[in-house]
Parts: C-alpha cells; sequence; structure tokens
C-alpha cells in the first residue's frame, strides 16, 4: 500500500476545521479517527477519503483554500480534453489551453523548453488562505503524475522548483518529486527530460473513468515510498557502506524516516527483518560482489565492508554462505571457467 506524510491529514482537517466543517465526523467516515498517531505516514487510502470528503462539503476541488471555487468536475473535464492529444507535449499545450478557461482564472500551467529539458510552470493562488502551499504542491503532483499515467510511463523529474522559502515539511518535498528541490526560485515547477514530450498516449477514456474514480489515491502516489521500510532502510545502507564503508546508527536511520526507533522496530518486525538482518544481507550481497574481482584482496574486501580485520570478515561469510571469502571466490571462478 502505498503511503504519504501525515503532513497533509493534520492541513486538510485544520483547514475543515476554518470552514466550520465537523471535524470528529470526518474523521469518523474516513476511518482516520482508527489510525495511530505515533506513524507519520498514512496508507494512501485514508487520505484519498479525506480529499474526497473535504470535495463533497466544500463543493470546490480546492478545498476553500483558493480564491475562487472550483467547481466539482473541473479537473476531470481538463483530463478527457486533454487526453484527445498524440502525444505528453501536446497534452501539457492543451491542459494551458483548457485551464485558461476554467475557473478559478489564476490557475493554469505553463510548459517552456530549453535545451534539454522541459520544464512546467504551476500556476494558482498562493494567498494567505493556503499559508502551506498545499496548492502548489498538490498540483505539481497532479501535473506530473497525470501525465505519467497518461503515457503509462514514469517521467523522472530532474528538478523541482518553488518560489518561497523552505517550509519546516520542505524536506518531503524531494519524497513528492523523487528529485533534487530548490526554494526561493523564480517560479514553481519542475522539469524532465524533453525527450518525453514525443511520447504518444496510450490511454481511453473508459481507462480515464476508471482512473479519476480512483483519485487523487494514484495522484498522491510515491515512488519508492511504500509499506516496505526494508527496502528503504536496505537502499540507504548500501549507499552509505559505498560510500563512508561503514553504516549508520539505527537512531540516524530512523531520523532520516522521520519515524520513532520503537515504529521501526516494529514496522521491520512485521516485515519478518531486523536492522542487524538487513545489514548482514547488504554486507553479503557486498561482498559477493567484490569477490568477483579476482585482483582485490580479501583484507581490502574486509576494510570496504566494514570489517577490522579479514578473519573477522571469513567468520561472518562462513556464517551466512557456510563458506569462506577464499573457497567461494575459488568456487566462482571454476564455474566462470567451465
Amino acid at each position: 500500500m502505498a503511503k504519504t506524510n501525515t503532513h497533509y491529514v493534520d492541513l486538510l482537517l485544520r483547514q475543515a476545521g476554518n470552514l466550520g466543517l465537523d471535524v470528529a465526523a470526518i474523521l469518523e467516515e474516513t476511518g482516520i479517527a482508527s489510525q495511530g498517531d505515533e506513524d507519520p505516514w498514512i496508507d494512501n487510502d485514508y487520505l484519498s477519503r479525506l480529499v474526497k470528503v473535504m470535495w463533497r462539503e466544500t463543493g470546490d476541488e480546492t478545498i476553500g483554500l483558493g480564491s475562487t471555487t472550483m467547481r466539482l468536475g473541473s479537473w476531470a473535464l481538463a483530463c478527457d480534453y486533454m487526453l484527445a492529444a498524440e502525444n505528453l507535449g501536446e497534452l501539457y499545450r492543451r491542459g494551458a489551453r483548457i485551464c485558461s478557461f476554467l475557473p478559478p482564472e489564476e490557475m493554469g500551467i505553463n510548459l517552456s523548453v530549453v535545451d534539454g529539458s522541459a520544464s512546467v510552470e504551476i500556476l494558482c493562488y498562493e494567498g494567505d488562505r493556503d499559508p502551506h502551499h498545499f496548492l502548489v504542491e498538490f498540483l505539481c503532483v497532479v501535473w506530473h503524475r497525470f501525465p505519467c499515467w497518461a503515457i503509462d510511463e514514469y517521467i523522472p523529474v530532474q528538478q523541482g522548483m518553488f518560489r518561497y522559502v523552505e517550509p519546516a515539511h520542505g524536506w518531503f518535498y524531494e519524497e513528492l518529486l523523487q528529485a533534487p528541490v530548490e526554494f526561493g526560485q523564480s517560479f514553481n515547477g519542475f522539469s524532465f527530460n524533453r525527450k518525453y514530450l514525443s511520447r504518444p498516449l496510450c490511454r481511453n477514456r473508459a481507462e480515464l473513468e476508471a482512473w479519476l474514480h480512483n483519485s487523487p489515491a494514484d495522484l498522491l502516489y510515491l515512488p519508492g515510498r511504500d509499506t516496505s521500510i526494508h527496502a528503504h532502510i536496505r537502499r540507504q545502507l548500501a549507499s552509505e557502506l559505498e560510500e563512508n564503508r561503514c553504516f549508520p546508527a539505527f537512531d540516524d536511520i530512523c531520523a532520516s524516516l522521520h519515524m520513532s526507533t520503537q515504529v521501526v522496530r516494529r514496522r521491520l518486525a512485521q516485515e519478518g527483518t531486523s536492522y542487524q538482518k538487513i545489514k548482514d544481507a547488504v554486507r553479503l550481497d557486498t561482498v559477493k560482489e567484490l569477490l568477483a574481482k579476482p585482483d582485490l584482496a580479501i583484507a581490502d574486501i574486509a576494510e570496504r565492508v566494514g570489517f577490522t580485520e579479514p578473519a573477522a570478515l571469513s567468520r561472518a561469510f562462513k556464517k551466512w554462505t557456510g563458506q569462506t571469502p577464499a573457497q567461494y571466490r575459488d568456487r566462482k571462478a571454476v564455474i566462470r571457467g567451465r
């Protein structure tokens, strides 16, 4: 199950309160009331339910955060119009065109191409009604995820750009876009390789109807952010081992996940693993990769994976595989020579 940060739940519930809506009833209807507050990540299904309730209660797709109401169905109409495009570039141009006709007046996009990059500028209300920049963030995701869906291909973002000072949850922007992010820039938006503009659209209106029915769950999906804390930690440990030849402290790993040590331990246990098991697996994979290089001494390999001496590596490797590093290397050499 894909997840996102509870920052957005808190923000939407505050907005519900500001609008005089029954927050307790909303919590009960969405099921969020039954969720613990220990874990700062929440299944997208819950956030999607919350957004849909807010749309229904406000009759506004900007949930009262914009300067004027965006009538329900506006985004569906825009998607239907954009889906008639032949390729991604035309989709963005059609998106800019239809947004110029639909209220709110200030909402839309600009597409520009410079050298090898295409940039999508997000236009929307940025005043006091939306102090936490929800609309900018949400629309950035919308104008990235919908085109990805339309061409059935993930479009890697090169850079995220935002005009304002980095907010308290600024660290989460890189999660949203899976790319480096800079604040204090000349516009809000993101860039990607221009080659994607020529990608043909491969979705039809029947698929669009199903996709919109599930919205905004698919829009809020974060590539790489799922229930597998194991996968996230493994990637981080592999990177740290390669760069620093050691592993970070468990507390530092938890801090990078914005979770308490208790939550991370519990989530790992639910996944049938532990921090030590992940470290052992990363070390084992790295050692096997290095042993494939015949000119690399075992002492050097031991140092690269954080062992103080070759004997310590040999003991650990034999425990993991039943062979010493030298035996494993010799066996692989024989197999390759056949």
